[in-house]
């Protein structure tokens, strides 16, 4: 990795190449608010400024998902730049967090570059392994917030995993999940009735249109053994411009979907986004262009 860089770093640069350890890459870019790291184009992590609101909608729900307790213990399975750790470390300073990555380029990154505030552990570890290994540990809330080339991998959607969540849950706990509404929700109904069989209490965040089937979207799922105070949930969503709406009723969106199993093997959907690589073709021609047209220096 290169050397950090401070806030009078060049905006203008190409984006730096992280290679994962299965050869895959990603982009971490340097925008004017922070960093991001993207893959295929996706935004997957910010870091940036904790005093404002997380930049990805998707942990803002999260964290609205949370609610106004303040979690003395809480577990997050998948780190990335560690977007939703850092705003539970400044809403709640006093909270301990251990966050789980397997891969060692992102922790890597992240100790280098964006030092962990008080609070946050990291450990390099494989979060299924590491969740079954938590029965009875008690913890106020635990993310899963894991995505493998935009898809959440099986060992993260099924029946056996919830339960080890719940097991590693107080019995005021909660679960979070970083999820997707894709085509005609099969697989979101899917993982709200698996959520269902484990816990007393399910809830989501989702837009409308998410929703409706109009387009391909996030899902904040929630789950407790305990009631779900719906309120600060609502408040935290209000004026949001991402219009994530907590929806509580899920009778007629999970209607009668089965639980899904580690036995299945089942990835979340491919995500149907457009095909912006025209466009990004098109831009770059034309720097390319107006480059061209620079003088050259004395």
């Amino acid at each position: 990795m290169s050397t950090p860089s401070g806030p009078s770093a060049d905006l203008d640069a190409s984006p730096e190449q992280i290679v994962f350890s299965d050869g895959s890459t990603a982009d971490l870019v340097r925008k004017d608010d922070g960093w991001i790291i993207q893959i295929d184009g996706v935004a997957q992590s910010h870091v940036g400024d904790p005093a404002q609101p997380p930049k990805l909608a998707s942990i803002r729900w999260m964290l609205a998902a949370l609610g106004d307790r303040a979690p003395q213990r809480a577990a997050h399975l998948g780190g990335a730049l560690l977007a939703l750790p850092r705003a539970v470390a400044h809403r709640w300073p006093a909270a301990a967090q251990t966050v789980v990555e397997l891969e060692p380029a992102l922790v890597e990154l992240t100790r280098a570059r964006f030092p962990l505030p008080a609070g946050i552990t990291m450990e390099t570890a494989e979060a299924r392994s590491w969740l079954d290994g938590r029965p009875g540990s008690g913890h106020d809330a635990v993310v899963i917030d894991i995505f493998v080339g935009n898809r959440i991998p099986p060992a993260f959607t099924s029946l056996e995993c919830m339960t080890a969540a719940r097991s590693a849950l107080s019995e005021e706990g909660r679960l979070v999940v970083n999820s997707v509404a894709g085509p005609e929700l099969l697989f979101t109904r899917r993982e709200l009735a698996t959520l269902r069989t484990v816990f007393g209490h399910v809830a989501m965040i989702v837009q409308g249109s998410a929703l409706a089937g109009a387009r391909f979207g996030n899902a904040t799922l929630i789950a407790s053994s305990a009631p779900i105070d719906g309120e600060p949930i609502r408040s935290a969503l209000a004026g949001d411009p991402s219009r994530g709406t907590l929806v509580t009723d899920l009778d007629p969106i999970i209607d009668g979907a089965e639980p899904i199993h580690d036995a299945e093997r089942l990835w979340s959907p491919k995500p149907d986004l457009p095909d912006a690589s025209a466009a990004l073709k098109l831009l770059e021609q034309a720097r390319q262009a107006v480059e061209s047209l620079r003088p050259p220096p004395a």
